[in-house]
């Protein structure tokens, strides 16, 4: 009886310790992200989350530490490359050299559709010789992307051409404002918290934005007037991990990082669209008896903006080959990535409609 309650009490420890050296196996990643735990791009880091600690059977696990609070937005890239954190957000505006050919994704190009950029994005970055090594060099490896949706205009007065951009006080960034700038607006750069302030004392009359952006700081409050541009989109914008936690992992859970940054692809696309749409509905409606008024942008004066945009476009270029890039290649890659995008979403709809 005595030899019995042994073994049954020897066969308890050793399940005991099985699991707790399944605990002990499993990795958490630190995530370093700019933004807050609120909003769409937050919903879609969760979901990042579970997928992985699911494809990879519960081995992966990220704890997110959310607004700059382990690494400021400018430190991320380095500081996921000197493993402060072990993966994270980041906006390649931030490492201009660094990240050269990454920053193809931020150019004043005809590309409007969140899903074939992100998909163009995310396939020029993962397939893409010159870009693979640009992330080498930096110490990181390429996971997925993000996208900001296509360049928008809010104002307290209401603009519905270029014409009206003449001496307009307005907040861009990138080369996006250097366009504004050209077209006659009074450019200043600003952070999207400190905008409200400034349109509502008459410091800026217009903002370059993005729907939602629009709705979550409440920006319709101040600004009735939106001009849709549909103009382009910042992609140099993705999650990026720290090469030597990559390497560290095994071949099955490399593989579930890889799997699930692809599938976020189309999961983003998706909410980021649909934020959008509901976004704009929710202003034009009113909020708080504060509505919008909407104003697309003609065709032919869509045009002044990418013909004005073509010379940012061909300065990167140059800028890239003055780094060793080059960036008439990667661009030329990226423009076919997009129109091979384009031509499936004609044919087949979204993924998430076929």
């Amino acid at each position: 009886m005595r030899f019995r309650i042994h073994t049954s009490l020897a066969g308890i420890i050793a399940f005991c310790m099985a699991l707790a050296g399944t605990d002990a196996m499993a990795k958490t990643l630190l995530f370093a992200d700019f933004g807050s735990n609120r909003g769409a791009r937050a919903v879609a880091l969760e979901w990042f989350a579970n997928e992985l600690n699911k494809r990879s059977d519960g081995s992966l696990e990220i704890e997110f530490h959310w607004g700059e609070s382990l690494l400021s937005t400018s430190a991320v890239l380095n500081g996921i490359s000197d493993r402060v954190a072990d993966m994270g957000s980041v906006i390649g505006y931030e490492a201009p050299r660094q990240l050269r050919g990454y920053n193809v994704g931020d150019l004043p190009i005809d590309n409007a559709d969140v899903w074939v950029g992100m998909s163009a994005m995310h396939l020029l970055s993962t397939s893409n010789a010159a870009l693979k090594q640009e992330f080498e060099r930096a110490g990181v490896v390429y996971i997925t992307n993000y996208s900001t949706g296509p360049v928008q205009l809010i104002c307290t007065k209401e603009v519905s051409k270029i014409s009206d951009l003449k001496s307009i006080k307005l907040r861009g960034s990138g080369s996006y404002g250097k366009v504004f700038a050209d077209l006659g607006a009074q450019v200043q750069s600003m952070s999207q918290p400190d905008v409200y302030q400034a349109m509502d004392s008459g410091l800026l009359e217009c903002n370059q934005n993005y729907y939602y952006s629009m709705k979550a700081y409440k920006q319709y409050e101040i600004a009735a007037y939106v001009l849709e541009l549909n103009w382009g989109q910042n992609m140099s914008f993705g999650i990026i991990m720290n090469e030597d936690s990559f390497a560290n992992l095994t071949a099955a859970e490399k593989k579930a990082i890889r799997e699930t940054g692809s599938d976020f692809i189309d999961y983003f696309a998706q909410l980021i669209m649909e934020t959008n749409y509901q976004d704009r509905a929710a202003m034009l409606a009113g909020i708080d008896s504060k509505s919008i008024k909407v104003t697309t942008l003609k065709k032919n004066e869509r045009q002044v903006l990418l013909a004005t945009g073509k010379k940012y476009v061909d300065k990167w270029v140059s800028e890239a080959d003055a780094d060793g890039i080059d960036g008439k290649s990667i661009l030329a890659a990226y423009q076919t990535h997009v129109d091979t995008f384009a031509g499936e979403l004609d044919k087949k709809g979204y993924p998430w409609k076929r």
